[in-house]
């Protein structure tokens, strides 16, 4: 469907061989969990037609529309168990995980996910987002540097975020009231660093982002609305994507 965007979330403490147990008790407490995340991010935003939906035990689906050009359908699919290849995986937009820059497993842990994904998911194509959190000191070797010196080892097509998380985090600049309202925020917001975005902030720009990178659009904050790559000044004002 043309009109769908999907995205795969890729639980970093997944299940990665049959018959393995769970790798960590009570994993939905520990910060890096997308269950608890995406949870969190839903129960503040409030999207058009929301729905969560247990698929499988090892899928869970999150499908919510935007007011983008024409009403556009997301569906964010967590998947906990990598021991088999899933269908989903291989239509999705775009792959995301979250990590834990305070664990020393965690190098550990997306190689596996790497090596999974490298091998079953046509992942050198699809855009991977990768969010680290730290509520406090970020370890040695979950340094920024570190970290990119492994992703790049294998080739990912990735985009690297990090983040303090904040439990209950409410106030963010919220990019979908942004673009589906005209008198709402300050386009300010589009000229801070990377680092210095929220949680649900960088959760937003991925999905906005795989939306503009399907369509071949891009957001233009001065007027904000989309516009076809490579449109720039005065012509984007005459090429809003309606």
């Amino acid at each position: 469907m043309n009109n769908e965007i999907i995205i795969v979330c890729f639980d970093i403490n997944s299940i990665l061989e049959e018959n393995q147990v769970n790798q960590a008790e009570n994993s939905e407490e520990l910060m890096e969990s997308p269950n608890r995340i995406l949870n969190n991010f839903f129960y503040n935003h409030k999207l058009s037609n929301m729905e969560i939906k247990q698929i499988s035990d090892s899928e869970l689906n999150y499908k919510f529309y935007l007011n983008l050009p024409g009403k556009t359908l997301f569906q964010i699919r967590i998947l906990n168990n990598l021991s088999f290849i899933h269908d989903i995986s291989l239509n999705a937009d775009s792959y995301i995980i979250f990590i834990n820059l305070e664990d020393a497993n965690t190098k550990e842990k997306i190689k596996n996910i790497i090596r999974y994904m490298l091998d079953s998911c046509c992942s050198v194509d699809i855009k991977t987002y990768i969010i680290g959190l730290h509520k406090d000191k970020i370890i040695e070797e979950c340094q920024k540097e570190e970290l990119e010196k492994l992703f790049n080892e294998d080739n990912l097509n990735y985009d690297y975020f990090q983040t303090k998380y904040i439990d209950n985090e409410n106030e963010h600049f919220c990019l979908y009231e942004f673009i589906e309202n005209k008198n709402y925020g300050n386009k300010k917001f589009f000229k801070k660093k990377i680092e210095e975005y929220k949680l649900k902030e960088i959760i937003e720009k991925i999905t906005i982002e795989t939306y503009e990178e399907k369509k071949g659009l891009i957001f233009e904050p001065s007027i904000r609305n989309f516009i076809e790559k490579g449109i720039t000044g005065l012509e984007a004002s005459s090429c809003i994507i309606l």
